[in-house]
């Protein structure tokens, strides 16, 4: 999609090229070391910070390093721009599929619960029979403990009375 469409007419592409490019002259400058002793080891550039420059100064053609200059700042410039425009764009489809989901899918997701016959919920609502199953063992479980304590409570008061028969 990228190759399809060139952004460089883009004002906000050119506005951040052209912010960029007003430091050409001071770039080339601290390279090429025009009225400068000792030459500097490295430039700060506005948005790049120090940059180490001492291996471009090999390089004395001084429009290989304009040339260089440029294409790096009119990637800088491309990348701030795709990098918005990314983030709009996922930002657009999240929002697209959210919507559709919302509207149309929700169509098919209440169908599906209603069935065809409208009977869907209480279709699910409907225990299953390991439910029931787990129910009346627990039910069980709870009748024996009952049981049990009642036993239990009855030997406690039969131990209490022998034993205030005895004092």
């Amino acid at each position: 999609m990228e190759k399809l469409t060139g952004y460089t007419c883009n004002p906000d592409y050119m506005m951040e090229w052209n912010k960029l490019m007003n430091q050409k002259d001071h770039f080339i400058n601290q390279i090429s070391g025009t009225n400068m002793r000792p030459l500097p080891c490295s430039v700060n550039l506005q948005g790049f910070g120090e940059i180490q420059v001492e291996h471009l100064r090999q390089h004395s053609n001084v429009s290989i390093l304009q040339q260089a200059f440029d294409l790096k700042m009119r990637m800088v410039a491309y990348w701030k721009i795709f990098k918005v425009r990314l983030v709009d764009s996922m930002a657009l489809h999240l929002q697209y599929r959210v919507h559709n989901l919302v509207n149309n899918d929700i169509d098919e997701i209440v169908k599906e619960l209603m069935g065809p016959e409208g009977h869907g919920i209480e279709k699910m609502l409907v225990e299953s029979p390991a439910v029931v199953a787990k129910r009346e063992k627990l039910k069980n479980s709870i009748k024996v403990l009952k049981e049990s304590k009642d036993s239990v409570a009855k030997i406690m008061d039969r131990i209490v009375l022998y034993d205030a028969y005895l004092v």
